[in-house]
């Protein structure tokens, strides 16, 4: 039962970092030291243990607890943030950019090799981030294949370091959404349907393609998707300015503070889990084998 409680305790935290853009429930799952049994338990869905009813070969106990815990978070925090966002809507912007731009460092420092091919991939994804300013409306119809899109996208962040979830739902314009469904589930159950459909395909077939893509090229790969992280800057920065119509010295003064704190705090999880650094690469090499 102890165990149980912190695992709980473990999925909560998780849930509180799914909701903000910056920092990944995959960060925290390594650095709580979860992140190799998560890994291998959504691994195990396979359609092999699925068509033959080997449920015996699935870690279920160990999801269900962790998902609870998550799935807490993620109800209880979603009103706050719904709040700010309604309220405070530039300032929390603000914080979430500093969130955003540090958790880059989280993925750049996961990169062995920096030669020209290497980077070239980064300004790719750097290209291919600045166009979903342009690609992704501003206002976005929430139906229910966009939906399953954003679960099933959004759970990659689950796998990969430095990538948040919330930020993807972010730059595919459905994030305040989201959290509006969260806070009000019982009018919204169709939706959250949809988006968990999403989800569990998403992981099951995220996992395999991340597996296959580190096995092929690590480097480039992770070079790609710092790319994306910081051309998909543009996004937040974009709806900021759209939202304010005018700066004062002060306004800008505390949007500068909260964007600095957003740093801060990306950099405190990541000084927290310095020492499991090394040992992530040892875990990664057998997760995504």
């Amino acid at each position: 039962m102890k165990d149980k409680i912190l695992l709980f305790l473990k999925g909560i935290l998780m849930g509180i970092c799914d909701l903000v853009p910056g920092i990944s429930g995959g960060t925290i799952a390594f650095i709580t030291g979860i992140y190799e049994r998560l890994i291998n338990a959504v691994k195990g869905f396979s359609i092999d243990t699925l068509l033959k009813r080997k449920f015996k070969r699935l870690d279920l106990g160990f999801l269900i607890v962790l998902l609870l815990g998550i799935f807490t978070a993620l109800i209880l925090g979603s009103g706050i943030i719904k709040f700010l966002l309604e309220n405070y809507f530039v300032y929390t912007m603000a914080f979430f950019i500093g969130l955003i731009v540090a958790s880059s460092f989280i993925i750049f420092e996961h990169i062995k090799n920096h030669g020209f091919k290497d980077i070239l991939f980064g300004i790719l994804g750097f290209i291919l981030g600045i166009s979903l300013t342009f690609l992704i409306p501003v206002e976005v119809n929430p139906t229910y294949p966009y939906i399953f899109l954003g679960g099933f996208v959004g759970i990659s962040a689950m796998f990969l370091p430095g990538i948040s979830g919330a930020f993807i739902l972010l730059i595919l314009g459905i994030y305040e959404f989201m959290i509006n469904v969260l806070h009000n589930i019982t009018n919204n159950l169709d939706y959250l349907f949809v988006f968990g459909l999403g989800a569990i395909l998403g992981a099951f077939f995220i996992s395999r393609l991340i597996s296959y893509l580190f096995k092929k090229d690590r480097c480039k790969t992770l070079y790609f998707l710092l790319g994306l992280v910081l051309g998909a800057l543009s996004i937040p920065i974009k709806r900021v300015f759209e939202y304010s119509e005018e700066f004062d010295f002060i306004s800008l003064i505390v949007m500068l503070g909260l964007f600095l704190i957003g740093i801060y705090l990306v950099l405190l999880v990541r000084k927290y889990g310095s020492s499991y650094r090394d040992k992530l690469e040892d875990i990664e090499e057998k997760v995504f084998d």
